[in-house]
Formats: structure tokens, sequence, C-alpha cells
């Protein structure tokens, strides 16, 4: 049979990117760096290879671009800067316009339950996003009742307990009519939908760290979802509308900067204002949406930037008065707090410092490790939760290896993967870890002289007690 090489698949990307593909001359950096390319029936040069090709049949029938886990390392790494995580957005929506079947079902499945509650009640409603998975694998013949039974439902009765896992749905629908307020002191807080729920602890430790160094946090009125995941895997133009309501509406009460403690929302918000800034089809389009819109001189940062930068270490030094001297960390950023850095203008994206520097400041021991900006397997937790325990297994392990007490970590995300699912890591790799997964902000809150309840300690699956009773008996 023969071979038709065509560059129509090119072109197409091209258009919906502005990616050029024919710069990629195969040096597999994307691919070396990929966490879960092991996994993938095509590596991610070979897929930009068959676009180069005009293989679209091959591409848009891939496992590839379904378990991509979007860690934005292919795209960090590439010497032409190609952006694969875009493209790879872009041929899931291509496959999903023209009715192919997805080779990873679940995948899809969770980008639609999820887009269904975020239309619905303008947030992530993340108990009832994942009843309805559930419900769907059951019908499909294709749930797996032990995983459920033994690991899920035990998890999440102990985050309802614990009060970060909601029956009922919050709502977030940004106002933005009216006149817009005069500029005001302070900053804008954006929590997003993890902080209202399953991170619960990162939200009230943000506050009283916040409040103990005098600096206002406001939460704007009705904000809704920045999109994340599920929204820019579908649909491009409603990832940018959806952080650019959010970015109005902050705008509309008067401020001019936001910090958000999750790494999703703030890239998110860093791109629509990017994308839209470059591309004046797309603010058109955007405006006709937002009539109100303005975001001139709006500047979004990530909590930890904010804290390390904005704030700074002398300020966190004078509220300090009680060290955690002999506590011994590793510092776990994750994904997308620093890459790519086109968006996050961090320049040591690879092995990033601050939140070391940030430890060292409260009197805790950093350590080198192998992992900091590894990938612990995202959202792929929800979809592919095998992939996620095989990804955030490794973490654990290199941490422990180095003599880590703790993880300290600044994702949501991340906290879920390392935190809830520990336990069964450990029963899957006949491994015992113990590492308690804690926030920057607890740490800082308990060296400032805050009460552990007050910083949510009491909501971690692995108890960070007994290890920090080691080091100040007060706890």
């Amino acid at each position: 049979m023969a071979t038709i090489l065509s560059t129509d698949l090119a072109e197409t990307i091209r258009k919906e990117t502005g990616e050029n593909v024919f710069l990629c001359y195969q040096c597999q950096k994307c691919s070396a760096g990929c966490p879960v390319v092991e996994h993938f029936d095509l590596a991610p040069n070979q897929v930009i290879r068959a676009i180069q090709l005009g293989q679209k049949e091959m591409v848009l029938h891939s496992k590839t671009i379904w378990l991509c886990a979007m860690c934005e390392t292919c795209a960090t790494r590439c010497p032409h800067d190609i952006n694969i995580t875009k493209i790879m957005d872009v041929l899931k929506i291509m496959s999903k316009n023209e009715g192919i079947e997805p080779k990873v079902p679940s995948v899809p499945l969770f980008y639609q339950a999820a887009m269904r509650g975020i239309k619905w009640f303008g947030r992530m409603y993340e108990a009832g996003l994942m009843g309805e998975i559930y419900l769907r694998q059951m019908l499909s013949g294709q749930l797996n009742f032990g995983q459920v039974w033994k690991n899920d439902m035990p998890m999440a009765l102990k985050m309802f307990k614990n009060g970060k896992l909601k029956i009922f749905p919050t709502f977030g629908k940004p106002k933005l009519k009216g006149k817009t307020a005069e500029k005001k002191d302070g900053m804008a807080y954006f929590p997003g939908c993890s902080l209202h729920g399953t991170s619960k602890e990162y939200d009230l430790s943000t506050q009283a760290v916040f409040h103990t160094l005098g600096v206002f946090l406001h939460e704007p009125e009705g904000w809704g979802c920045c999109g994340t995941t599920p929204t820019h895997s579908t649909d491009h133009f409603l990832s940018t509308l959806l952080p650019m309501k959010n970015i109005a509406l902050i705008k509309k009460e008067g401020r001019d900067n936001v910090t958000t403690p999750c790494p999703s929302c703030f890239l998110r918000m860093r791109v629509a204002l990017k994308e839209t800034e470059e591309d004046k089809n797309l603010r058109e389009k955007v405006s006709r949406e937002i009539p109100t819109l303005s975001f001139n001189g709006m500047k979004v940062e990530h909590l930890l930037n904010t804290v390390t930068e904005k704030i700074g270490y002398p300020q966190v030094a004078s509220k300090v008065i009680h060290p955690l001297k002999g506590l011994k960390v590793v510092c776990y950023y994750g994904c997308i707090i620093t890459r790519p850095p086109k968006i996050t203008k961090v320049k040591d994206y690879e092995y990033p410092t601050q939140m070391d520097r940030l430890m060292k400041t409260i009197g805790i021991t950093p350590l080198d490790w192998s992992y900091k900006t590894r990938c612990c397997g995202v959202s792929l937790g929800i979809t592919q939760l095998p992939i996620a325990l095989e990804l955030s297994r490794k973490i654990l392990k290199n941490a422990k290896g180095v003599g880590a007490d703790a993880i300290v970590v600044a994702c949501p995300l991340c906290h879920v993967n390392l935190d809830a699912r520990q336990k069964q890591i450990e029963e899957e790799f006949k491994e015992m870890f113990h590492l308690p997964i804690l926030y920057f902000t607890q740490l800082m809150g308990l060296a400032f002289g805050l009460k552990s309840e007050d910083l949510g300690f009491d909501k971690h699956f692995v108890d960070p007690l007994p290890i920090l009773k080691a080091f100040k008996k007060s706890y």
C-alpha cells in the first residue's frame, strides 16, 4: 500500500496553533524528557514526524494524544520552541470533531464531566465529577469496582469528614456589568476550584500567613473556573474566555494584580493574557463576549512568586518566631509553576530554587534531589490512575532516598496525588514511605507561631504532626 505524503495536516496545525512543525529536526529531547512516553504508542517526536508527513489517521487514532500529561516538559526542552503541548490539544479537538473513537475513553469522559459541571455551576464540582465518571464507567462495563471500594470510597469519605469534599456545588459566575471600581489597596486572590474543596488546607494556611504578613487578600466576588485541562483540551476559545472573564472581573473591582495558589489557574491566566494580546482576531472575539474587557497592566502571579518576589525573604524572616531547625525537606515544584518559561518568565525553570530559599528563611533544611519539576501524573490520577501512581511513587522514592522528612508542595493536584494516594502507592508497590506532604504556606505558618489547627494539618491523609513534634514540642 502506497504512502501518500501531504503538508495539509502541518498547515492545519500551523493555522490553529501558530506552530511550525517543520522546524523539528528530530533531536528527540521532547521524548527523552517525557514522563509518560513508555505508555505511548507514538513518542512525541514521532507525533511531530507523522504530522510533517501528513499521516493524519495515524496521529488522530493514537493513544498518545489522550495520555499526554500536559506537563510542558516537551514544550520547554524543544530547541526550536515548538509548543508540542498545544499541538496535542489541537489533535484531540480534531479527533473529536471527526468522530474518531478515542483510544483512551476515560480521558474524554473526564473532560465531558468536568465541562458539564463548569457549564452548570461556573466552577469545578469535584463530587459530581467523580460521580458521573463512575456512573458512566459502570454503564459501559469499565468501572474497576475493587479500586472504588478499596481506595476511592474511603478517600472520599475522609475528605467529606474533613470538609475537603462538598456534597453540593459552589457557584461562580463573574459579574462583569456595572461601573469599574477605583483602584484599591491589597491584592486580588484567585483561589481556584480546588482550594474551596480538596485542597482546603492550602487556602486556610494561605489566608493565615498573609494575614500575619499584613497583606490584604481579596477574593473576587463570583469568580469562575479558569478552564484548566478539560477546557483547553476541548475548546481553545473557551479556554481563553473563562480566564479572561476572571481577569476582567478583577480589573472591574479595581485591582491590577492577582495571585493564585493553583499552578493551572496561574498558567491559564498567563496564556490567555498572552494570546489575547498577540492575536487580534482572538482579542476581538473575546471582546464581543466581554464588552468591558480591560487587561492593560494586569499582572498574574503564582502564590510562591508573590511570597518570594513581591513580599520578599526579609519580610518573611521578620515574622519567624519558631524556626523549624533540624527539619529536612525536599521542595517539589511540579510541572507548571516554572514551565514553559516563555509564559512563566522563570529563569531557573529546570531546577528552581525560590522555595528552597524560602525554607531556609524559616529555618528548614532543603535537600538537593532529582524530582523538583517531574510530573506527578496530574489529572491522570482521575483518568489513568496506574500511571499517576507510578509517577508519584518515583517522586516519593527519590525524596525518601535523599533523607527527606517531608515533601513541600505548592500545587493542589500534586498534594492529592502524593498525600491522599500515598497509602495506595505503598500497597501497590510494597514500599513504605510515610512522608508528610506539606504546603509551603503551612510550614511558614508554623514558623510564624500559628496554631496547627488554623493551618489545616488535621485534613492530611499522612499525619505530619508526629514528625513536626520532633522539632517543636508545642504542635
